[in-house]
């Protein structure tokens, strides 16, 4: 039921749960399977909304050759895992963002196509990486066609997780892979309002038992999951906190992504040099961290299973 505000009543996206408890900083837990919930993923059509204004025609991921060098490193880390499952074969990246991804898979040996449903993305992408992306929802894409599916951080941004894996799910070809990257709702910054992943577009944060469980409502069985903790994520978190960058859902987006002043590159120079030696310093802790399932990002590889075997899962934490 829709009132005159136009927010649904509360439901549940993972369990139909309709008891939901206050959580840190405006957000929502619900008291049956834990997941929280940014309160704007009961408003209709928020999800395409809020990402539209994030990622629109003015969205520019690649600002300098530093953000090329930290997605170069993160990206060798997710065509690494990936391969450890699947050597070859068709992937698709849903959300495709800078492209590099696509890039270094590759050059990895696997052939590549993108998804998103930015126009603005999808003809960046083929014009910089050569890459064919198609422009609209998972929906659309032929069933079975990949061999292996990456999401990385996209899951946060959708009303209804559960259904959009079954989407994937029906593109993913028998005992294909998805490789899911989210923000770790566990991770020890989370109990900090500067946190970086405290975004006004995030509609929902997973921690490793409701990403299992979502992944598991879908169709996959989860073969391994980690938690990695990033070299920038405590820095930023600092910062953030020094500067007083509230997770307020009123937040401009334009200003929290992709979008720079003019000034930033006289600046940007020692602020990443900081940032890099911050996180050389915090490695111990980060370290830790990560084999704690406390790192920030949460990383999940399932298989898509037969109809006849059973529906467990397991989230047990290994470093990557």
């Amino acid at each position: 039921m829709t009132g005159s505000t136009g927010i649904v009543q509360p439901c549940c996206p993972l369990c139909h749960g309709v008891q939901f408890a206050a959580h840190r900083f405006s957000l929502l837990r619900c008291m049956g399977c834990g997941l929280v919930v940014n309160p704007e993923i009961f408003r209709p059509g928020a999800g395409e909304a809020l990402n539209k204004d994030a990622f629109g025609d003015q969205w520019e991921p690649e600002t300098s050759f530093w953000v090329r060098w930290f997605e170069r490193w993160k990206n060798r880390r997710y065509v690494n895992t990936i391969r450890q499952y699947v050597q070859g074969g068709r992937l698709l990246e849903i959300g495709v963002g800078s492209g590099r991804f696509l890039e270094a898979a590759r050059a990895a040996g696997f052939e590549v196509m993108g998804c998103d449903i930015s126009p603005a993305v999808c003809r960046r992408v083929e014009e910089r990486i050569g890459v064919r992306v198609h422009c609209g929802p998972v929906e659309s894409l032929p069933e079975r066609a990949f061999d292996v599916v990456a999401m990385h951080h996209v899951l946060e941004h959708v009303e209804d997780p559960v259904g959009f894996l079954r989407a994937v799910r029906r593109v993913l070809a028998p005992r294909g892979v998805v490789h899911i990257a989210v923000p770790n709702m566990a991770c020890w910054e989370a109990h900090f309002s500067s946190w970086n992943c405290y975004l006004p577009y995030h509609l929902a944060y997973f921690d490793c038992d409701t990403l299992g469980r979502a992944v598991n409502q879908a169709g996959f069985l989860v073969m391994w999951s980690t938690t990695h903790e990033s070299f920038s994520t405590w820095f930023l978190t600092l910062v953030r906190a020094i500067l007083r960058v509230k997770p307020d859902h009123a937040l401009h987006i334009a200003a929290s992504i992709g979008r720079v002043p003019r000034w930033w590159p006289v600046v940007e120079h020692p602020y990443r040099l900081a940032m890099v030696v911050a996180g050389i310093f915090t490695w111990p802790l980060r370290a830790v961290q990560g084999r704690l399932g406390r790192g920030d990002e949460l990383i999940v590889v399932a298989r898509n299973f037969r109809e006849d075997t059973d529906g467990s899962y397991y989230c047990a934490y290994r470093n990557a």
